[in-house]
């Protein structure tokens, strides 16, 4: 039986604001004053936006900019969330213009033609080991037209991929339901999503460097295991699992 529900979840209930600090923080607040699964936190500017390690996220007017609040059940794998959602907003490019084709970089980009065009944050909320709640934050560059050095030689935006303004409202609605088809079908069966996951990869059989707590380690990459790690063969022939959490991409 799927868990999937038949009636809609996720952004029943958003709050929307002009400019934010940080949609995470306060998705997050929300969250521990009992905020339930589902609720949206949407801004049309962060001026201290978050990506991964620590670093800024450019989110100006122009892109669409969001954390929603999951309460996932005992026992779900949160280290998946962060590939759901980069699988998400690469659903959502393909569905809506067709001829694009994104792809996504472990364990969290969403990217067309080699350039970044959207990311995920997760803060995973947790008491002893049980987790409480997870804020999803999504970020995607829909309309924006320049971005700053060193980032326009490494960034892209729907707009410039199109040559025309995308809407932030439908892409936004088929973005949330991308993801809770996802985030639902994934508590059933995560098998078929590991294969999207693999398919819509632009890593497997590249080689990489990825920089981790213990370290940095090169190698070639093998697979996407069913808990979101990158599966690395080494320069001495050995395997090495790096979990979605541990680290990035160098």
């Amino acid at each position: 039986m799927s868990l999937v529900p038949e009636v809609k979840i996720f952004g029943k209930k958003i709050y929307t604001y002009a400019q934010v600090k940080s949609t995470n923080k306060i998705a997050y607040q929300l969250a521990e004053q009992g905020a339930e699964e589902g609720v949206l936190v949407v801004a049309g500017e962060q001026t201290e936006g978050e990506g991964r390690a620590g670093h800024y996220w450019f989110s100006p007017q122009g892109g669409l900019w969001f954390s929603l609040i999951l309460r996932p059940p005992i026992g779900f794998c949160v280290s998946r969330l962060s590939i759901l959602g980069a699988i998400g907003i690469a659903r959502s490019v393909k569905k809506m213009f067709s001829f694009l084709s994104p792809k996504i970089r472990w364990p969290n980009d969403a990217i067309i033609r080699g350039k970044k065009v959207g990311g995920v944050l997760c803060k995973v909320r947790s008491i002893q080991k049980r987790v409480i709640f997870v804020i999803m934050g999504i970020g995607v560059n829909i309309n924006i037209e320049e971005f700053p050095s060193p980032l326009s030689f490494t960034t892209t935006s729907l707009k410039r991929e199109m040559g025309h303004s995308v809407s932030s409202k439908i892409f936004q609605e088929c973005l949330l339901e991308e993801l809770e088809r996802l985030y639902f079908s994934s508590q059933d069966d995560f098998s078929s999503i590991l294969e999207e996951a693999r398919s819509f990869s632009s890593l497997l059989g590249k080689q990489v460097k990825v920089q981790t707590g213990e370290g940095e380690f090169l190698g070639v990459v093998q697979d996407i295991d069913e808990e979101g790690g990158l599966i690395l063969r080494l320069e001495s022939g050995m395997q090495k699992r790096i979990g979605a959490e541990e680290g990035y991409l160098k």
